[in-house]
């Protein structure tokens, strides 16, 4: 690993650059020189005399040295012809910009198994890779245009989108972005490496990532916990969120959780900021760069209009942010800086009176800021032509400026457009040391994702690999039950019976009331083949002469009484990521609410019963209207004695659904397991 990640750093750190190809190289070179890169540019080309101005070299065999890093911009068949040149040299690694390799199907990843045996062990980028521009050190080996300047310390950015990085080096936004790398087809380098070299720099401030799929998660959890053990945030967009990746289509969760799930609870679990849109990312890594996180989700928000605190105050609804109201003393001194026509709220409408007037705002400002909030901001919108007067916009900006010098709190200016902060007025407010975020939503968005940060407990432990399934099984209820039951998990008491006629001495066995199933069918209630709370033999006969006829057999259960509320939890395997959790409301609700939780196994029971909280019918079992609660300790401890008992096994899925939450206990009365087939 030492070894790999030195040679990462001279890939992306050199101090010497070799170029192979022509119209794409040509545009490294003329990169490089715009970015004001210091060390030397090798090009190579059989046939000209130079390239941008550097005079070239007609083969690798030529160059005066063993270069850091090399572009190679040929074809895909001249690609793995130079790639195996290079390999044995004891270059840092290269980028193959070339397509046509896995990407294009069978053919293409021929050529690609080709390329990795032709390097050797030269690491590299790609194929079919845009590269990567570092401005810290004003390296390109980029063949295209970028809106990147130098910066001394930013952001870094991993995108497996050529595309998509391109765009984001566009941003008009006023991010410090040291690093854009994309990794293309991962084929030798790929996530998790340039994760490792950027939380190796300590340039970098925070780092985003724009992905569509981890390639060795237990890697990428490891990079992630040396991360936050670093303090340095991690920003995601991830793509592909349907639930088209969730293949047991014999199961609930598989409609509710979907491949996003597995992706959410790894970020989660190890403190990964997840954000929608590139906008979104964008905002969320300009705060973590320009102040870091919000210690707190209590936040006051200033602004000179009464429209614009609705917004606020509506928007916030959605986001795990509070606007508290003022403490009546805060509120006071509030009070004695602006006139007896402004009402003191939160938020918080300071109106026009003082407008222009940099003390007086200043003076207000201070007072608002003089509270037990974890941050203030202001709304500020300001005109964006260069013909346009800014300067009272740009007095307001610093009378925030002040107030923050003079509290030592948080402040952050947002516009509610994000047209309506240009760069004079970003530049304005970022000489302030004040975040200048664009877009209300965005805003807002990111102060949600920097408090969420500051409050990751850390110390999550890496979870394990999960290997894709070959063809599996279903398990009748009893046999799923009698698994369970191994575990140690409280299931109801009851026998199978293969006929009718032995139903009912079944059932004066077990006990009334009782529970009569039909066995063979995954979703029972749905085809009638369930009755619960039978209370005699009259009753039992009715609904079995009601229910579809079986070859299997039935099931006879003594029916759970007091309980307090039907929960559902599965686990299943979620390749390539792991074992996926889901909590939520169980019985008929499941479907109908959609209201579920998810986390990555393994878990430990105070993380169950925190995500139990987070449920929309959690209160119900926490004793709502004067009812008794239900046990969490019991469910907690019966989803961590399932995850525990299934991991590194055959199973793909078990759902428990409904598991009946009881004062006292809880109980599996449902049961659906698939497993590998023998």
């Amino acid at each position: 690993m030492t070894q790999r990640l030195d040679s990462l750093r001279r890939l992306l750190t050199p101090q010497t650059i070799a170029v192979i190809g022509g119209a794409p190289a040509e545009r490294v070179v003329q990169q490089c020189d715009l970015l004001g890169f210091g060390g030397a540019i090798w090009p190579i080309h059989p046939r000209r005399a130079e390239i941008a101005g550097h005079p070239t070299f007609t083969s690798i065999a030529e160059l005066p040295g063993v270069p850091d890093a090399v572009f190679v911009g040929v074809n895909r068949n001249a690609t793995i012809e130079a790639m195996q040149q290079l390999n044995g040299l004891g270059i840092g690694g290269a980028i193959c910009y070339a397509s046509g390799f896995a990407e294009v199907g069978h053919g293409g990843s021929s050529l690609q198994m080709q390329l990795l045996e032709a390097a050797g062990k030269v690491p590299f980028f790609g194929p079919n890779c845009y590269g990567y521009v570092n401005t810290f050190d004003g390296v390109a080996l980029w063949p295209d245009e970028h809106g990147c300047q130098r910066h001394e310390q930013g952001v870094a950015i991993i995108s497996q989108s050529g595309n998509v990085g391109v765009n984001l080096t566009f941003q008009q936004r006023g991010l410090r972005l040291g690093y854009m790398i994309t990794v293309g087809n991962q084929a030798s380098l790929g996530t998790e490496d340039a994760l490792d070299a950027l939380l190796a720099d300590e340039r970098v401030t925070a780092i985003g990532m724009f992905i569509e799929a981890v390639r060795d998660p237990q890697r990428f959890a490891r990079s992630a916990i040396e991360a936050a053990n670093r303090n340095i945030p991690i920003v995601a967009l991830k793509t592909a969120r349907s639930a088209a990746g969730a293949e047991i289509a014999a199961s609930h969760t598989a409609s509710l959780a979907g491949r996003h799930a597995a992706y959410q609870s790894m970020f989660d679990r190890y403190g990964i900021v997840s954000v929608d849109t590139p906008t979104e990312l964008i905002e969320t890594l300009k705060l973590f760069d320009n102040g870091g996180p919000i210690r707190g989700r209590s936040l006051v928000s200033l602004s000179c209009s009464g429209g614009e605190a609705s917004l606020v105050a509506d928007r916030v609804e959605s986001l795990p942010l509070t606007f508290e109201p003022f403490a009546p003393e805060h509120a006071a001194r509030i009070a004695a800086t602006v006139t007896e026509h402004v009402s003191i709220s939160n938020p918080f409408d300071y109106h026009t009176f003082m407008w222009g007037d940099r003390e007086a705002m200043a003076a207000c400002f201070t007072e608002v800021m003089s509270g037990p909030q974890a941050a203030t901001m202001l709304i500020l919108d300001s005109p964006p032509s260069p013909d346009n007067d800014a300067s009272s916009w740009i007095v307001a900006a610093d009378a925030l400026g002040d107030a923050a010098e003079r509290t030592g709190n948080r402040a952050v200016a947002i516009a509610t457009l994000p047209e309506c902060l240009n760069d004079e007025m970003r530049r304005a407010i970022a000489r302030r040391g004040i975040a200048p975020l664009q877009g209300l939503a965005e805003g807002l968005t990111a102060l949600a994702g920097a408090a969420w940060w500051s409050e990751f407990p850390g110390g999550a432990v890496p979870h394990g690999p999960v290997a894709e399934p070959g063809p599996t099984i279903v398990l009748d209820e009893a046999t799923a039950k009698e698994r369970l039951r191994g575990f140690g998990i409280s299931v109801p008491s009851g026998r199978v019976v293969a006929s009718p006629a032995e139903v009912v001495t079944a059932a004066d066995h077990v006990g009334y009331p009782v529970t009569l199933k039909v066995l063979g069918l995954a979703h029972k209630s749905e085809h009638g083949a369930v009755a619960v709370g039978l209370r005699n033999s009259v009753e039992l006969n009715n609904s079995l002469a009601r229910m579809p006829a079986t070859d299997v057999g039935y099931l006879v259960e003594q029916t759970v009484q007091g309980v307090v509320g039907e929960v559902l939890v599965t686990i299943r395997r979620d390749p390539p990521v792991g074992w996926l959790i889901t909590i939520g409301s169980g019985g008929v609700m499941t479907e109908l609410l959609d209201d579920v939780v998810h986390l990555l196994a393994p878990v430990a029971e105070d993380e169950v019963i925190a995500a139990i909280k987070t449920l929309k019918f959690a209160a119900l079992l926490t004793g709502f209207r004067g009812r008794p609660p239900a046990d969490l300790h019991a469910i907690a401890a019966l989803v961590v004695r399932l995850a525990d008992s299934v991991i590194g096994s055959n199973v793909v899925e078990v759902e428990l659904n409904p598991i009946l939450a009881r004062v006292v206990g809880a109980v599996a009365v449902d049961a659906l397991w698939t497993e590998e087939a023998p």
